[in-house]
This record gives structure tokens, C-alpha cells and sequence, in this order.
């Protein structure tokens, strides 16, 4: 490795670790744990992604890939093959009723967009897609729920419409850190991938920032990110969700498909050393 590429990959991991930073050090995750995570990662990337073809992966060799003791590399391959304790989820309702709504036919317009639903009724209302999605949930409960986080609007006391396409549940911690992880980790792939790969096998991956920006400006930017990227998900998830039993039936259907949009905003100053 040369010295420029070793200097700005230097630089990178740690223009990517900061904000992971920022997560484990407000929740009281030590540099020794975060130690033992990333000897776990590298232990297992190099046993999945490092591999000699149809040669077995020795601890010799992942202890020369990684650079860690074969001693260590014999303790960490144990723990990789032990299961991982299953972390309690329970499925949100509320997710299944607004999937519901955004790709079931029955609560969809003649442009395949969400319709605003009557409250009550047997077909194609809101009562009839909680009954579909949520299980034993009663209407009031996931109503009340998705008007709490501007999810849903209420048009007039009869009927219901849809102002988000997603559903994160304010108080649940623990589905923000899974959702961050699978967000980071997607957009990370495909930048690796696009390292990997010639320009005509690359993955779409494109970024605009602005300096200098107003609040009114920022805020004005926002709201129009905000819409247009609604807008635009919520299309390619009707074409994906009215592909999928095509892709089914057509034979092996075996990739993961999509596409993650975020926005970007942060303050630039100078950082002061507090020692200093």
C-alpha cells in the first residue's frame, strides 16, 4: 500500500467512525468493547469475503489477513461460530397497515397511489385495512398511534389520508440503532462495490452538498427533499411490490434490491481543543 492511499484511508475510517462515535459513547460503549467488535469483524469479512477458492481458510491465514495472533484468531473463530442470542422485536403493526395501504390494490387510486380512505366501511376503508394488517389492534389505537406522529391526516371526521410512506416508532431505540445499521451498512456496500467495480458495473451512488447555505434557504431545501424523495420511494416500492410475485414465479429470486436516500445538514466551525 502506498503512502497516499494508506494517508486518505486513514482519513476515511475516521470521517466514517465519528458519528458511529458520537452513538456508542451516548450509550456508554467503551473503546475496549468497540475493540472487541471490530477484531470479531475483521475475523469474520476475512473468513467470508477472503476465502481461497476451494481451499479451506486456515487460522494461519486470517491471522496474516488481519494481523491479529492465531491464538486470537482461534478464540474469535469460536465465538463466530456460536449462535447470536436473538434480540425481542415484536412487529409493529402500524408498519404492516401503512405497507398495506401503499401496495395493496384494494386502497390504491388508478395511478397506484395511496387513496384517501373513508374512516368506516367493509371495502377499501381505513377500518377494513387495520382489520387486514394489524391483528387484533383496534382502529382507535393505530389511528390515534400514526395522527401522534403526522403519519396520517384526518381530511374531516370521515376519512383518512396518508402523509408518510415511513414509520419509525418515537420510543423505540432499539429499531432507530437496527434501521441506522442496515441504512449504513447498504450505503457503505455500495461504495465498496463502486471502488470494486468498472464504471459499467457500478451502483448508482451520487451526492449534492451546498456551503454557505441560510437557515430559510436549508429549511425551504428540506421540505423539497423531503417530497420529492417521498414521492420518488414511494413509486419504485409500487413497482418492486407489483413485480414481486412475477419475480417469484419467473424461478430463483434471490436478490435484494432498493434504493436509500438521506439528507444532509451540519454546522461547520472551527473546533477548539478544550485543553488548549
Amino acid at each position: 500500500m502506498s503512502k497516499a492511499i494508506e494517508s486518505g484511508l486513514a482519513k476515511a475510517i475516521s470521517t466514517v467512525l465519528k458519528p458511529l462515535v458520537r452513538v456508542l459513547i451516548r450509550n456508554e460503549v467503551s473503546v475496549a468493547a468497540f475493540e472487541e467488535l471490530a477484531r470479531q469483524a475483521y475475523v469474520d469479512v476475512a473468513y467470508r469475503h477472503f476465502a481461497i477458492p476451494k481451499r479451506k481458510t486456515t487460522y494461519s491465514r486470517v491471522a496474516v489477513l488481519t494481523g491479529l495472533s492465531r491464538k486470537e484468531v482461534v478464540r474469535l473463530a469460536k465465538l463466530r461460530e456460536q449462535p447470536e442470542p436473538p434480540v425481542k422485536s415484536n412487529p409493529n403493526r402500524a408498519v404492516r397497515v401503512i405497507n398495506g395501504w401503499l401496495q395493496d390494490a384494494e386502497f390504491l387510486d388508478g395511478h397506484r397511489k395511496p387513496r384517501i380512505l373513508p374512516l368506516q366501511g367493509e371495502v377499501g376503508s381505513f377500518a377494513a385495512l387495520v382489520a387486514r394488517y394489524s391483528g387484533d389492534i383496534t382502529l382507535g389505537a393505530v389511528l390515534d398511534e400514526l395522527e401522534r406522529l403526522g403519519i396520517v391526516a384526518r381530511p374531516d371526521k370521515l376519512s383518512v389520508s396518508l402523509l408518510s410512506m415511513g414509520y419509525i416508532p418515537a420510543d423505540d431505540e432499539l429499531e432507530k440503532v437496527r434501521i441506522m445499521s442496515l441504512c449504513t451498512a447498504d450505503l457503505l456496500a455500495t461504495a465498496v462495490h463502486n471502488l470494486d467495480h468498472r464504471d459499467e458495473d457500478a451502483r448508482f451512488q451520487r451526492q449534492i452538498s451546498f456551503h454557505n447555505i441560510s437557515d430559510e434557504v436549508a429549511s425551504e431545501f428540506k421540505q423539497l427533499t423531503n417530497d420529492r424523495s417521498t414521492e420518488l420511494l414511494q413509486e419504485l416500492n409500487q413497482f418492486l411490490s407489483s413485480r414481486k410475485t412475477l419475480s417469484t414465479e419467473s424461478g430463483v429470486a434471490n436478490n435484494r434490491v432498493g434504493l436509500g436516500i438521506y439528507y444532509i445538514e451540519n454546522e461547520f466551525h472551527t473546533e477548539e481543543n478544550d485543553d488548549a
